[in-house]
């Protein structure tokens, strides 16, 4: 695991230094394992990230934006009655084990002066936040913990024990001991660590310097190697490839920005997308129905033909027939007709006429509702592709979309947009200089494309599937430009995991709005096409705006 032990004695260093004597505020439960604060200390806010995700625990300060929701659920009240406006007294590691303690001094609801603890357990599936009493009974965790699940019980009310330590050596106080696995011997070393430590040894690097290297470090040194990054505090030379320095709050916002980034977002917009997904369901269920019922319609000839049938037969049929074979005169066969046996002849006849009437008179509205149907299935199929690629504040804007059409009930304003009146589209720059503007949802692909792009700009699109407008701002392309863009298009459609996407492009001065239409359409003049294969190596050649 990366985020070891050491790692996070350099990362409780830092944070003791930062937020010792610093206040408590801004409490957020951003996603279902993770914790967001601010607290003042030193003059400075600091934003106080806390993750127990399985795979990307940690603690840290971060400098991204991460959206936060607009109404707090349960925890997040319940820790802000507790934590908000408290002052952290102490931030300790236990031992170098991957457990961070916070004790914390606020006022309950009768004013008077509480100590609380915090104890941050990074430990991969079993990570967890948990708030005490200074006694140590449990207020509450991130992850309550049953005795169906453990022997170890976390829920509130039950008092807090640390889990079961193995005895090693402490590596910044011990002399170094041989071994192929330094991890069995020493506190806080991971796998990783083990490799770079005895790789050194057995290049006469000693083991002492090499861990008051660690002592000192405050960066964050991330290496790639066979398309997987590792990273620690000191350079991880026995990889044998290049690597990245950063500051050590840095560099984790570097490292771990893009890979917990997407599961964040499927939890906070997890309802918007089923949502979607069951209304395109529901109007492909619904064609589907609606194309048999016209089939069946089209077939209404032969209603009319019975009843002609039945009238030329009526001295034939008596009341209590349930059927009757005729001759056919209109193809010379015979044919038997199902007859109500309650009435006469004429009545049966009559029955046969009102089923053609009624058929031949629903053919022109079932005609309507398949179109519209149609339609719908592609505004939701769209809405597929567009969610895939969203991130938090793109699926707000979505859902500000469906609820402006009446597809979802408004439940109040929510603040997404960066400043009036403009989505939050997003802006990419190529080397040549050129701004690309991408809408990532149907109201960003009108806005780019008939408010801030100019006639002489260029749009780009894939051909007839969902995907995002592709805006260059440029009076002139090269083919260089053409390719990328296009490339962008294709990325950024249904046809992501495709092969040769056509990519429809043209002057915006060539577009229009159908009126009356749902957001994201347009209809096109002049036109010509690209083939190309979806891939996101053009991200090495643009800068986000």
């Amino acid at each position: 695991m990366a985020f070891d032990g050491i790692v996070l004695s350099r990362v409780t260093n830092q944070l003791s230094e930062l937020l010792t004597t610093g206040r408590i505020s801004k409490i957020y439960n951003i996603s279902r394992y993770e914790l967001l604060m601010t607290v003042r200390a030193h003059n400075t806010n600091h934003k106080l990230l806390i993750s127990i995700h399985p795979m990307y625990a940690r603690i840290q300060i971060t400098h991204l934006n991460y959206p936060t929701p607009e109404m707090p659920n349960a925890l997040t009240m319940l820790l802000r009655k507790h934590m908000d406006g408290a002052f952290i007294e102490k931030i300790e590691q236990i031992g170098l084990d991957r457990i961070v303690k916070m004790t914390i001094k606020g006022r309950n609801e009768f004013k008077d002066l509480v100590t609380y603890y915090i104890y941050i357990e990074i430990m991969g599936k079993h990570s967890n936040f948990v708030l005490t009493y200074e006694d140590g009974k449990i207020i509450e965790c991130l992850k309550r913990v049953s005795p169906s699940e453990s022997t170890r019980i976390l829920q509130p009310g039950i008092y807090y024990e640390l889990p079961p330590l193995i005895p090693k050596k402490n590596p910044f106080t011990s002399y170094y001991t041989p071994s192929d696995n330094l991890v069995k011997v020493y506190e806080g070393f991971s796998k990783d660590l083990s490799n770079e430590m005895l790789y050194r040894i057995e290049a006469h690097q000693m083991f002492d310097t090499v861990m008051s290297e660690i002592a000192q470090s405050n960066h964050l040194y991330i290496s790639t190697y066979k398309d997987k990054e590792y990273y620690h505090v000191i350079p991880l030379t026995h990889l044998g490839t290049d690597y990245k320095e950063y500051e050590l709050f840095d560099g984790l916002d570097a490292y771990y920005d893009s890979k917990d980034t997407k599961d964040r977002i499927k939890q906070q917009t997890n309802d918007l997308a089923r949502f979607i997904r069951k209304e395109y369901d529901k109007n492909v269920n619904k064609l589907n129905k609606l194309e048999k019922t016209l089939f069946d319609s089209q077939n209404s000839d032969d209603y009319r033909i019975k009843g002609d049938l039945l009238y030329a037969s009526l001295p034939l049929i008596k009341k209590g027939m349930t059927s009757i074979t005729v001759d056919n005169y209109y193809d010379g066969t015979k044919m038997t007709i199902a007859l109500d046996e309650r009435f006469d002849g004429k009545t049966n006849a009559n029955r046969y006429y009102n089923k053609y009437q009624k058929a031949k008179n629903s053919l022109k509205v079932l005609k309507e509702q398949i179109a519209l149907t149609k339609e719908e299935i592609d505004y939701f199929d769209s809405l597929n592709t567009l969610i895939e690629n969203a991130n938090y504040y793109d699926a707000m804007e979505i859902k500000e979309e469906l609820e402006n059409l009446g597809y979802l009930r408004k439940k109040g304003k929510e603040k997404i947009r960066k400043k009036k009146g403009e989505p939050h589209y997003q802006t990419f720059r190529t080397k040549d200089d050129i701004i690309i503007y991408v809408g990532k949802n149907n109201l960003q692909n009108d806005y780019v494309t008939f408010k801030k792009a100019r006639k002489t700009d260029y749009w780009f699109h894939v051909k007839d599937m969902p995907g995002s407008h592709v805006i260059v701002h440029s009076d002139a392309l090269d083919e260089y430009t053409i390719r990328l863009a296009a490339k962008i298009a294709a990325y950024y459609s249904k046809g992501k995991n495709s092969s040769s996407v056509p990519v429809n492009y043209c002057q915006v001065k060539s577009l229009k709005k159908p009126t009356g239409n749902k957001p994201g359409l347009v209809l096109l003049g002049h036109y010509k096409t690209i083939y190309m294969d979806p891939d996101d190596t053009f991200f090495n050649e643009i800068e986000k705006g």
